[in-house]
Formats: C-alpha cells, sequence, structure tokens
C-alpha cells in the first residue's frame, strides 16, 4: 500500500521545465539512436555489442515514455492532478525493471568486451547467445521489480508526488529488507561492470603483446582499434552511468538505516540523477559512433602529417649578416667574417 505521507495535502513549487527537458531529450535521444543502429546494421551486422546497445536504447525509451506524459501532466495541473493507486504500481515496477535492467545491460556489455578480447575462442562460440541472455536480463529485472506488488515491501509516492518507487522512505522491516536487495543487487552490478572494464583496458593496452592468434600486423591493428573504438564508448557509458546510479543507492542505503527516512527534495535530485543516465546513454552513441571517431582520427592525423608550416633554412650569408649586425641582406657586410 501508499504509505500515508504521500496522501497528505502539500504545496510544491517545483518547476515543470526540468522534466520535460528531460522527457524530450530522453525519448528523441534514444529513438535517433535506434535510428541510427538499424540505419547502419549493414555495417556493424548486428554483433553482439551492437544487440546490447539496441537493447539499451529499447528499455531506455520505453521507461521514459510511460513515464513523463503522466509525470508532465501534473506539473502542468500545478501539483492538482494526482495518481490513481493502479499507476502508481505501475510506475512502480516501470522504475524498478528500467533501472535493473539498463544497468544489467551494462553490465552485459563490459562482460561481453572482457571475454571477446581476453577469451576470443570462447568467445566466438558463445556470442550468438545474446538474444538468451538479453531475455533472461529482463526477465529477472521484471521479477525483482515485481516484489512490491506481490507483497514483499510497498511502493511509495514520492515528493512531489510525480513518480512512484519501492518504499525506501519507510521505517518497516520488509521495506528496508527490499530496499537493501535493490540498492545492494545494483552496487553488485556496477562493481563488476567497473572490474571488467578496467581489466579489457588493460588487456587493450597489452594487446600487441599478448595477441598470438592473429597472424599479421595489419590484423593486429584492425582489431585493436576496433578494441579501442569500443572500450572508448563503454568507458563513458560506465563512467556516466556510476554518477548517475550512485546518488540514488546512497539516498536508498541512507534511508533504510535512519530511524527518520526522507521524502523530499533530495529524493528528486537522487531520482533525476538516475533518469539522466537513460538521457545520456543515446546520445553517448550517436557523438562517440565509430563514424565519428574516424573522421576525428583521420582529421587529426592529416593536421600532424602537414606540411604547410613555416620553415626557416639559415644560410651561410645569412649568419654573415648577423653577425655583422646588418639589418639589410642585399647590403654587403662590411666587417670581416670569416666563413
Amino acid at each position: 500500500n501508499i504509505s500515508e505521507s504521500s496522501q497528505s495535502n502539500e504545496t510544491f513549487s517545483e518547476s515543470i521545465i526540468p522534466p520535460i527537458l528531460q522527457g524530450s531529450f530522453g525519448i528523441f535521444g534514444n529513438l535517433f539512436a535506434l535510428f541510427l543502429l538499424f540505419y547502419h546494421s549493414k555495417i556493424h551486422r548486428w554483433g553482439p555489442f551492437y544487440r546490447f546497445i539496441c537493447a539499451l536504447a529499447i528499455t531506455d525509451f520505453l521507461g521514459l515514455l510511460f513515464h513523463y506524459p503522466v509525470a508532465i501532466t501534473r506539473y502542468a495541473s500545478n501539483f492538482k492532478f494526482e495518481f490513481p493507486m493502479e499507476f502508481c504500481y505501475f510506475d512502480t515496477f516501470l522504475f524498478s525493471f528500467s533501472f535493473l535492467s539498463s544497468a544489467m545491460i551494462v553490465c552485459a556489455m563490459s562482460c561481453d568486451r572482457f571475454f571477446a578480447v581476453k577469451y576470443p575462442l570462447i568467445y566466438r562460440s558463445a556470442s550468438h547467445k545474446t538474444k538468451r541472455l538479453l531475455t533472461a536480463i529482463w526477465i529477472f529485472s521484471a521479477v525483482v521489480a515485481s516484489f512490491p506488488l506481490l507483497g514483499f515491501g510497498s511502493v511509495e509516492l514520492y515528493y512531489p508526488r510525480t513518480w512512484c518507487f519501492i518504499n525506501f522512505a519507510s521505517r518497516r522491516r520488509l521495506d528496508r529488507i527490499n530496499t537493501y536487495f535493490y540498492s545492494c543487487l545494483c552496487l553488485l552490478v556496477l562493481l563488476v561492470t567497473v572490474v571488467t572494464n578496467v581489466a579489457v583496458i588493460y588487456s587493450i593496452c597489452n594487446l600487441d603483446k599478448s595477441d598470438l592468434i592473429l597472424s599479421s600486423e595489419i590484423d593486429r591493428k584492425k582489431r585493436k582499434i576496433e578494441e579501442t573504438y569500443i572500450v572508448t564508448l563503454m568507458m563513458t557509458i560506465v563512467i556516466l552511468f556510476s554518477v548517475c546510479w550512485i546518488p540514488l543507492v546512497v539516498r536508498m542505503l541512507i534511508n533504510a538505516s535512519a530511524s527518520d527516512p526522507k521524502n523530499g527534495p533530495d529524493e528528486l535530485l537522487a531520482v533525476r540523477m538516475t533518469i539522466s543516465n537513460a538521457i545520456v546513454d543515446p546520445w553517448i552513441y550517436i557523438i562517440l559512433r565509430k563514424e565519428n571517431l574516424v573522421k576525428m582520427s583521420k582529421l587529426v592525423q592529416r593536421v600532424r602529417n602537414s606540411d604547410h608550416l613555416p620553415t626557416i633554412f639559415i644560410t651561410r650569408e645569412s649568419k654573415a649578416t648577423r653577425a655583422c649586425g646588418v639589418s639589410n641582406p642585399s647590403t654587403p657586410p662590411t666587417c670581416s667574417t670569416q666563413l
């Protein structure tokens, strides 16, 4: 059940601009990323990494699409529109599912790169199982998100009563157990993601020394370029994922261990940070696409190899000119200079 604290009459002064911007950029960005993925499908041929990117964009897109129209309606009504209880349960499931499944997909992307670099032979034999892994992630996330709906914990309508989530603002034991389980699960996923990415970066830096499978130097260079691109994209996603996720997990743990848990602006800021991850992810892919990085790399290389730089030639006559202190090189020097 929704707690009584969320049903009290309150006045709010929150601006409608942040949810409109977040909703617009998030929905449009994920939709555009999906368009690019399908448009360039002949190039990447739907390799495992790009399947994960597509699944991440779909998950984030649906989560934002179903939540923001109703939330913006409450902002537009000057907070007079009240969420129906049924939508609050749905919103709790939606947030719990999309947050956890997005985190696990990012983790799966990191593990995918780890096995591709460290154990290429094993990876090639198991790379066709990406669809099964994504299905398992979505099923597991749906089960965990269903806990409050099945009575393991409850749902809460949070400040300014525009979003619902698992009740981590409660002092009841079952709610706290559910909060600890969800937050610790997210921390575990984050830890695995960071560790695997560090291992991948270390392997990429030593690829020329350790890669004995590829026979030619050209093949090694091509693979290193490909892996470097994917690691650059992955590290950007993981860093932003960590920055955006940690505030909500910390707020959940603080509230679960506090004698007087809060439901206010701090919780709103934390969930907005988490939602920002779903908004930024597609734009990272759009900006850091391989084609864009290749163009930037070629531009940098062209600047480095440019021969249109001023060149100074020192002749014997110029030495003589400087030695005699003559300002006009056309005038013969008047002093004696031994050349």
